[in-house]
């Protein structure tokens, strides 16, 4: 295969070639022509009354009598004759210095390609927004299509269209909403086009809503582009990186509780425990997450885990938890609602049987005499956790233990478990962009949305336990929330109960002061 170097010493040898003197051409002079009499091209019908010139814009033919007649005559090729127009030497039907006709076959000829050009089909576009593009880009697709297609499933009332702003169409509701837009969201064209619609129900007057149309380009990435070893690269680096900085943490929280409650444990395989399973609970809650997009047909990405490495004095978890970014919109409330609570659904399934394992695996040790008091006030706790030690005392799980002179050793699995309770409880909080905010978004819509973040996130502020998380949902409450891009279809009846339980383990997972869950207790 030749290298650049070797086209540059060919292109080069090419044109160091001795240069030849260009011959001289023959000025061509175009006599003035008279005033004419006929008004049109004789062959091709144009109108030539502004014409200075001898010969037809359009079709080349000779506009002389005398040329013409000459011209009519030859019905073979010339050899070695001058052009009517260039004066040039030439052969042939069609001259090959000016390409006008030297005969009547050359006239057809010229007819012929002048006829594929003008014929020759230019498709039509019309732009249309592109989010990956960020821009508005030319689809093969007329206004006069996307109208004639959205009047296929709904009453259009008004339409318009600008450049700037692309298409945007006025339509009624339908009585079946969500059957109907189902219906235009399949439909072929759009698949064959890769057009996707965004449906809201706006405000177009103070008083007015309506609901509008609109459309936006997103093409689907191949598997090949969406598992690339450059695509996935950083989340299996920070997925490797999370497992080290989750083993330091199981190796610190292990190591300090044999330090402090004076017994040793086997340090490798609370390290392995602990580990495991709060890794298992964040990628099952994330894979939750892209389970259900894959199944929705949503494009998402694969999990990026956020380590967290020690911090000094400070005792991490060793990690922030797990995200995945997804790349697609949400066509539905109900994609909206479906995707964003099996995420933490998913986790809390999983943290459950890994916080009764771990409460098998506790130890009741005697207060150690150097153990300095806890101030209540300073311990977070979580009332499902409380429950669960509980109900594991009063089964045998967990041996009775006499507070007065015994504690609890909490396990590292144990621990795993307890904080996968407090991201559940967090996650569904109905805020903002967390997985709750999405639940509540799909079904309540999103001034109801944007009133609950709010006051959610300054609940969160007053807790001491949620504070930092609460000031920064304060600060994300202000956004809003997207959606889905069709806004208007409403969510299954039966999202409703999922929704209040959602609720319900939120709270009971939730991190709060001791003394406000002994209250319920006491």
């Amino acid at each position: 295969m030749p290298s650049e170097k070797d086209d540059f010493e060919f292109y080069t040898s090419k044109t160091e070639k001795k240069e030849e003197k260009p011959k001289k051409v023959k000025k061509i002079e175009e006599a003035p022509v008279k005033e004419r009499e006929t008004q049109f091209c004789w062959h091709c019908g144009s109108d030539i009354r502004f014409r200075e010139e001898n010969f037809c814009e359009v079709c080349r033919a000779p506009l002389s009598e005398n040329l013409r007649d000459e011209l009519i005559k030859r019905t073979e090729p010339v050899h070695g004759v001058k052009c009517w127009r260039c004066n040039g030497t030439t052969s042939g039907h069609i001259c090959g210095i000016c390409g006008s006709a030297l005969t009547k076959q050359g006239l057809d000829i010229l007819d012929q390609n002048r006829v594929i050009v003008e014929h020759k089909e230019i498709p039509q576009t019309t732009l249309i927004f592109s989010p990956k593009d960020r821009q508005f880009i030319p689809i093969e697709v007329t206004f006069d299509e996307l109208t004639e297609l959205v009047k296929k499933y709904v009453s259009l009332i008004n339409s318009q269209y600008e450049e700037s702003t692309g298409a945007l169409f006025f339509v009624e509701k339908p009585e079946d909403t969500n059957g109907a837009f189902a219906k235009f969201r399949n439909d072929s064209l759009l698949k064959e086009k890769n057009l996707k619609l965004i449906i809201r129900n706006e405000k177009v007057s103070p008083d007015v809503k309506q609901i509008t149309v609109r459309f936006f380009y997103w093409k689907p990435e191949s598997r090949k582009e969406q598992f690339h070893i450059k695509r996935i690269g950083w989340n299996i680096g920070l997925f490797v990186a999370t497992i080290v900085t989750v083993s330091i943490a199981g190796w610190s929280f292990a190591s300090t509780t044999y330090t402090e409650y004076l017994f040793q444990g086997n340090i490798a395989l609370d390290i392995f425990l602990y580990t495991f399973s709060l890794m298992a609970i964040l990628s099952i809650h994330e894979l939750g997450h892209y389970t259900i997009s894959r199944l929705k047909k949503l494009d998402a990405s694969l999990p990026y885990f956020i380590p967290v490495p020690p911090l000094g004095s400070f005792q991490t978890l060793g990690t922030f938890g797990a995200m995945i970014r997804q790349k697609e919109p949400f066509s539905t409330r109900d994609d909206l609602f479906d995707i964003g609570i099996a995420g933490p659904l998913a986790g809390f399934l999983v943290a459950i049987p890994v916080f009764i394992i771990g409460l098998k695996l506790t130890y009741v040790v005697p207060i150690p005499g150097a153990l300095a008091p806890v101030d209540p006030t300073l311990v977070p706790t979580v009332f499902l956790a409380d429950v669960m030690i509980n109900f594991g005392q009063w089964s045998g799980l967990l041996p009775y233990y006499d507070p007065t002179m015994e504690t609890i050793a909490m396990h590292p699995m144990m621990f795993a478990g307890y904080v996968g309770f407090i991201l559940t409880g967090i996650n569904l909080m109905p805020a903002s962009q967390l997985d709750g905010g999405h639940t509540f978004r799909a079904i309540f819509g999103d001034v109801p949305h944007r009133i609950i973040s709010l006051v959610v996130a300054l609940l969160l502020t007053l807790n001491p336990f949620t504070r930092y998380m609460g000031i920064l949902l304060l600060v994300m409450s202000f956004g809003g929330h997207p959606g889905s891009t069709d806004d208007v279809s409403k969510v299954h009846w039966s999202k409703n109960i999922y929704l209040a339980l959602g609720f319900i383990v939120g709270i009971v997972c939730t991190p709060l002061p001791v003394y406000l869950v002994q209250s319920f207790f006491i």
